[in-house]
């Protein structure tokens, strides 16, 4: 082939990379992931990006525990704050981690360590006791917020949550307006349920802040 045959290219060309793909798939490993908080990050292998993940993005009986092997497809949503992953397949179990694992955690009330059991109220989770001494040892979800979509593990219900865990928690100010909301929101979450009107309206309201943190 002669110099003719070499395709030749202006001098102010510049070379760059291909922008990942809007639905590509990919394989990872799960970097965390809580079923109470209904979401977790996935380390894909040729890209360092935490790639978010909804509980309802899982697909299979299993749900996937941290340093699981998975599939899955890898989109970039306009207006997200990052990748998403779609359609999680678990390829490969962490065997180790499963068998290293301790899930009991120690109860404030009676010291002894245990595996909490879940109370559900209306079908979803509402809380965790400890099994020994009775006493409530974590609270689950946004009352309001699932009261107003009807579904706990909704994108906005999420949104809103992980606004909870990653913004609000972060100080105390924050954390106290947590500690006030735990203490208000059930009652006025049964009674929005009864308010169809006031629902859609704090429905407009709370989209709007989950698209703001989305």
């Amino acid at each position: 082939m002669g110099l003719a045959d070499i395709p030749q290219y202006p001098s102010s060309t510049t070379f760059k990379p291909d922008k990942p793909k809007r639905n590509e798939q990919m394989q990872g490993k799960v970097k965390w992931f809580s079923v109470e908080k209904g979401y977790g990050f996935i380390i894909p292998d040729n890209d360092r990006r935490d790639h978010y993940f909804n509980i309802k993005g899982i697909t299979g009986a299993d749900l996937p525990s941290n340093g699981d092997e998975v599939s899955f497809d890898a989109v970039s949503p306009k207006g997200k704050r990052g990748p998403v992953a779609k359609n999680i397949r678990i390829l490969k179990k962490n065997i180790q981690q499963t068998q290293e694992n301790d899930d009991r955690v120690k109860c404030e009330s009676c010291g002894r360590k245990m595996v909490p059991r879940i109370v559900f109220r209306n079908g979803e989770p509402d809380h965790s006791i400890c099994p020994y001494c009775a006493e409530v040892y974590k609270r689950f979800g946004c009352f309001i917020a699932t009261a107003v979509y009807g579904d706990a593990y909704a994108e906005e219900v999420i949104a809103l949550r992980r606004f909870r865990d990653e913004t609000l928690s972060s100080n105390a100010f924050g954390r106290a307006i947590i500690r006030i909301y735990y203490k208000i929101s059930p009652p006025i979450a049964h009674q929005l349920r009864k308010m169809p009107l006031i629902s859609q309206l704090l429905k407009k309201i709370l989209g709007w802040l989950a698209n703001k943190y989305q």
